[in-house]
């Protein structure tokens, strides 16, 4: 069996949980026997790997197929409109003015989607594959094109949607109207979630009857040592990583430290990541006189993460709208004890971990503070959250994706 798989993302070279997917399910499916044909908007040179081809969409020639060509690309993970422009005026002016009027890039980000659609339509006229998978919605046109010039089934991987992104409060409807076309113009649709699917279902149109719900699973624990720093062997260690936004609810993490710190002075909070709410975190922890008790070490490298993992005493995701959430399982992996969002698709497939609602920092507090004074809850959390988290292997969705591959194939037929 081949696949063609349209991803926007790929381990070394990530900015959140999609790439992460991307590398565990596609090395999982290619060890179950299934060729992999993985194409990207960019390709860093050392974008290399010995279970699966690559294809760069700026290729454009079939025969360049094994070869991999460090190209640009600002059609980057989790992109926005805004984003996209900003980017696309930095790389104007890096240009020489003469150079201006032949940029490789479109001018906005649907055009560049558009682009990259056109290179992946003609890849996919010489390329042999028997079902295409499309990651996301930066992917979705590429992927209907490829299926318009091939009549080959699809099937779209929906990691987050845009009312995920905006806290469902200013949809951008050019990116919904993309979404939507994408999981119409497909034959089958993967949720990450059952709270995904539900998403679909009603602000999408979706029919029960085409989603297939396939959770993400864990990665392998890393073996990291560690350097604390600026902490003091004293203090407790409370973790936060993601990205600063609205969707992760980081200003609930805040305001929940305030309580903690109230019942015990000991403990310090660590908010790790960047995004559009990072200044005003930081702000608000200033104004609640806590500045020496949050450290802010910025974005967080896998093993960067692991290593955050490794000190803290519990980790909290109070994410107002997470499709899975990968950061608990890879804490829990340190055997370090997890706090997460009840309005997180994780929390369909944990059971060794502490729920709270994004919104009660009450409630958040009070468990933080439970974790951390209570030795037999912590341990209990450790070591059960430790084995449930190493039972969830990648070979399992990578199973169903098979599945919904032959599903997609005898329905061809």
């Amino acid at each position: 069996m081949k696949v063609l798989m349209l991803g926007w993302e790929f381990p070394p070279f990530f900015a959140g949980g999609v790439g992460v997917v991307c590398y565990h399910l596609t090395r999982a499916l290619c060890q179950q026997g299934v060729d992999v044909t993985y194409v990207m908007p960019f390709g860093p040179s050392m974008l290399r790997s010995d279970y699966m081809r690559i294809l760069i969409a700026d290729n454009l020639f079939p025969r360049l197929r094994l070869q991999i060509k460090t190209v640009g690309s600002l059609l980057g993970a989790y992109a926005t409109p805004g984003s996209y422009d900003a980017d696309y005026q930095k790389y104007l002016a890096s240009l020489p003015s003469d150079k201006r009027a032949k940029a490789l890039y479109g001018p906005n980000i649907f055009e560049e989607a558009r682009m990259f659609a056109a290179k992946v339509r003609l890849i996919a006229q010489f390329e042999q594959f028997d079902v295409i998978h499309a990651h996301d919605h930066w992917t979705f046109p590429a992927a209907i094109a490829a299926k318009e010039a091939t009549a080959k089934p699809m099937v779209v991987h929906v990691h987050i949607t845009e009312f995920d992104k905006s806290g469902g409060m200013s949809v951008d409807q050019r990116v919904y109207d993309m979404e939507r076309e994408g999981m119409q113009r497909a034959d089958l649709v993967i949720a990450i979630s059952n709270r995904i699917k539900d998403q679909l279902m009603v602000h999408y149109g979706v029919p029960d009857w085409k989603i297939r719900v396939i959770h993400n699973a864990a990665e392998p624990a890393l073996n990291v040592s560690h350097d604390a720093g600026k902490i003091k062997e004293t203090d407790k260690i409370v973790l936060f990583v993601g990205r600063v936004t609205l969707q992760k609810g980081p200003d609930y993490y805040v305001e929940a430290a305030k309580k903690v710190l109230e019942y015990d002075p000991n403990v310090k909070f660590i908010l790790a990541g960047t995004g559009d709410m990072l200044p005003r975190m930081i702000e608000r922890v200033a104004q609640l006189g806590m500045t020496d008790k949050f450290i802010f070490p910025g974005f967080a490298n896998r093993e960067e993460v692991a290593k955050l993992g490794k000190i803290a005493d519990v980790f909290v995701m109070p994410s107002v709208s997470e499709p899975f959430g990968l950061v608990p399982l890879e804490a829990m992996a340190q055997d370090t004890p997890a706090i997460i969002s009840k309005q997180s698709g994780v929390s369909e497939v944990l059971h060794h971990v502490l729920k709270v609602d994004f919104w009660d920092v009450n409630d958040l507090a009070n468990k933080i503070i439970a974790v951390l004074h209570y030795q037999t809850l912590n341990n209990q959390l450790k070591q059960h959250g430790a084995f449930e988290v190493r039972n969830l292997t990648w070979d399992v969705p990578a199973s169903k994706c098979v599945s919904v591959y032959n599903e997609l194939m005898n329905m061809k037929k």
